[in-house]
């Protein structure tokens, strides 16, 4: 169940008792469990902690399988596990003891029932016995404070810290160019999970691309402090020129520390798109001071007829024609640029960067997100068509514990490799890529059977000799 706890059980020598003594253990010495939760009551998003002790006479053969406590409306999670012993009535018991914080979502009571631990031990060595021993109901109490019942929603922290990223494709902004948004937002004592995903306002004008939030978690080192960070974005692609406003993003939370609700503000983002990039007023350069007269114009321009000719024509036929080429280029470029977010190349990098990043909620939703743009699975764009496609087994054990791990109310023993599913979804595109190439390169091209009867007679107009 827990792999690193496989030598918990096999304690020092110095902590069992001899053999002499071991023969005498009474045979109502029977294992025994310990539940506590603490504490009683707790902030909504705040961690209460779930304490076990198991103890066995002797030693135990093999780690305590112990339930994942998976709670309605609450987010748990496995701290650490030390082993223990201890000594009762002349009786040796070795056990371990394990932790596990429970960060409940929504204000209410929560119990922990009807669970049971399975433990294997040295009842009279070296005969073993195997029991499952029901836990007590232990309860606990989520709370939202009366001072921030009016955050929507509701987050609690002893520290949190949001900041926000402006992406510009260019300096000067034209339609067909791209502003990427970036709000990250970190906090302490609570897990990303319980973090507040951040909503980008769809403004006329722009195109919005909203992309999939990434979430990590990180406790650190001894301390202990759990950390947390979500990462939303979205890109806006602009159409129109004129003057935009990326809306002010206000966050209210929780203070668990001065038990004070605080607010986090981030500005307003104007963008100004420029119609055409190429009407920018030059800037004054430095010359002699040089007087002009109407004379003297005239006598410059009958000097250089010819130069001022050939200026004048080049100059209104730029005035004719550059408009519409910017306007040509910069579609050129936005049609581009959206067929390149739309394409199969784009959907397939957010997959790769999402798996890269050890997320099983993102990357999932991103292979989700890819496979409507793999043309090999045909119309079924679902993971069953893809896995059929794919004829992988190492891509599709990847997959289902990936699944498992998301979707089952228990972790199974298999877990998801990062590295292992990407080279074999790569493996598996590039195959099936090339399979499509060569379906549609071995069709005949429409011309050797035109569709529709010829009305050009086959001998060219001519009679036919007789």
């Amino acid at each position: 169940m827990r792999h690193w706890l496989a030598a918990i059980a096999l304690l020092p020598a110095v902590a069992l008792p001899s053999q002499d003594g071991r023969a005498q253990l009474p045979v109502t010495s029977e294992p025994t469990v310990q539940v506590t939760i603490d504490p009683p009551r707790v902030v909504v998003g705040q961690q209460a902690t779930l304490h076990i002790v198991v103890l066995a006479p002797n030693y135990m053969t093999s780690p305590p399988e112990l339930p994942d406590f998976q709670l309605r409306n609450a987010v748990t999670r496995q701290l650490q596990s030390v082993n223990t012993n201890e000594q009762r009535d002349g009786v040796f018991y070795a056990g371990v003891r394990f932790e596990y914080a429970i960060y409940p979502q929504e204000p209410g009571s929560y119990a922990v029932s009807d669970q049971k631990v399975h433990v294997k031990y040295a009842a009279e060595p070296p005969s073993t016995r195997e029991l499952d021993i029901v836990l007590p109901r232990v309860s606990f109490e989520a709370f939202i404070p009366d001072a921030a019942a009016e955050l929507q929603p509701f987050l609690s922290a002893t520290r949190l810290n949001v900041e926000q990223t402006i992406r510009r494709s260019s300096d000067q902004l034209k339609p067909g160019d791209a502003v990427t948004r970036i709000v990250t937002i970190a906090a302490q004592g609570t897990p990303a999970m319980l973090l507040p995903p951040q909503p980008f306002a769809d403004i006329d004008g722009l195109k919005l691309y909203p992309a999939q939030p990434d979430l990590a978690d990180k406790t650190e080192g001894r301390t202990g402090v759990a950390t947390s960070t979500r990462v939303d974005s979205a890109t806006y692609m602009l159409e129109r020129p004129g003057d935009y406003s990326l809306p002010a993003i206000d966050i209210g939370w929780w203070n668990v520390g001065n038990g004070k609700v605080e607010r986090v503000h981030l500005d307003a983002v104007p963008l100004k798109v420029m119609a055409d990039p190429a009407s920018r007023g030059a800037a004054p350069i430095d010359g002699p001071d040089v007087s002009w007269t109407w004379n003297g114009l005239v006598d410059l321009v009958a000097d250089h007829w010819l130069s001022v000719l050939v200026v004048t024509i080049v100059a209104v036929a730029l005035g004719w024609f550059a408009p519409g080429m910017t306007r040509r280029t910069a579609d050129y470029y936005r049609r581009r640029r959206e067929v390149y977010l739309q394409s199969e190349a784009f959907a397939f990098d957010r997959l790769r960067r999402a798996v890269r990043h050890r997320d099983a909620s993102t990357a999932y939703f991103a292979l989700l997100d890819w496979l409507p743009h793999l043309e090999a699975t045909s119309s079924r764009t679902t993971i069953s068509a893809f896995k059929s496609v794919a004829c992988d087994p190492a891509l599709e054990g990847q997959i289902g514990a990936i699944e498992h791990e998301l979707f089952a109310t228990q972790h199974g023993s298999q877990r998801w490799s990062p590295h292992q599913l990407l080279r074999h979804i790569t493996v598996a595109r590039r195959r099936l890529r090339l399979r499509t190439h060569r379906r549609d390169s071995a069709r005949l091209p429409q011309t050797l059977n035109p569709v529709g009867a010829s009305k050009a007679p086959a001998h060219g107009g001519r009679r036919p000799a007789r």
